[in-house]
């Protein structure tokens, strides 16, 4: 029979726990360590349920590679406090390393597909994370690509901010510049084509606003308009934005012959509604 302390370590092991809880549910299941572990993980998918209604708004952008596909996904912590542990990180590596082993391309197709053992274990080991860190978790985003066509690249800064790219042509430092232009200057669209059509006449309503404050003729205000309008397209698409390593290009200058397929950017918590909590809150909330 095992010891007590024996029983504790694998109980810790098997669902990483600690050992206050691994004793109680011991205590709870008289020593039987299949039946603390049934016991340990049926009321910890009730506390993961609970906390999921919390604000999950910090957390990481990650960028993940292997041989066959890459990876751009966000997910979601309570605190940065917990965001920068290495038991989150692990979660985060975990649960990539799942994600791209799967035929979806995105959470959406994921969620409505009828890959339910993925979906099922991915959801295990979320509420495993919750349990063991104490916070809410969720994933809230991600893009897979499949490298067998594409030329893929990834880069994310501080864990904050990310950006994956496709080019038409393999190229490691030129992908890496991209990532970086992407990352550093928040682009709208690839180029004019791309933005959104409401986003432009947004610019122009705000524009003309300006503009009947100022004594001009209509021709002279037209003009104006349309030049602010051209330096608003330049500043917010990729290929015409200021190069970041040298201001008097542009990407469209650096191409070449090459060309980018598309683009993503994910900086962590954008459009979440976020609570605002002081340092002693956030250490206080890790132990409710």
């Amino acid at each position: 029979m095992s010891s007590e302390l024996d029983l504790l370590k694998q109980l810790r092991d098997i669902t990483g726990a600690g050992i206050l809880d691994c004793k109680k549910y011991l205590t709870k299941s008289k020593n039987n360590l299949d039946e603390a572990v049934k016991l340990m993980r049926s009321e910890a998918g009730v506390k993961a349920e609970k906390k999921s209604n919390r604000i999950a708004a910090e957390g990481v952008v990650h960028y993940f590679s292997n041989k066959s596909k890459s990876l751009l996904i966000e997910i979601n912590s309570e605190t940065d406090f917990v965001a920068k542990g290495d038991d989150f990180l692990n979660y985060v590596q975990k649960t990539c390393e799942i994600i791209v082993n799967q035929p979806c391309l995105n959470l959406l197709e994921l969620t409505e597909s009828n890959q339910h053992e993925i979906k099922t274990e991915l959801e295990e080991l979320r509420k495993n994370y919750v349990t063991k860190l104490g916070e809410n978790i969720q994933i809230r985003r991600f893009e897979v690509i499949d490298k067998e066509n594409n030329s893929v690249a990834g880069y994310t800064h501080n864990n904050k901010i990310g950006a994956m790219v496709i080019l038409k042509s393999s190229d490691e430092q030129l992908s890496k510049d991209i990532c970086m232009q992407i990352v550093a200057s928040s682009p709208l669209a690839l180029d004019e084509k791309s933005i959104d059509s409401k986003i432009l006449d947004n610019e122009r309503e705000v524009y003309k606003a300006e503009l009947k404050k100022i004594d001009k003729k209509d021709d002279i205000k037209r003009n104006i308009l349309e030049g602010k309008i051209k330096k608003f397209i330049s500043e917010n698409t990729l290929l015409n934005q200021p190069f970041i390593k040298d201001g008097s290009l542009t990407l469209n200058n650096i191409l070449k012959d090459n060309k980018i397929l598309s683009y993503t950017r994910y900086q962590l918590g954008e459009g979440i509604d976020k609570k605002q909590e002081d340092f002693a809150q956030e250490v206080y909330s890790q132990i409710k």
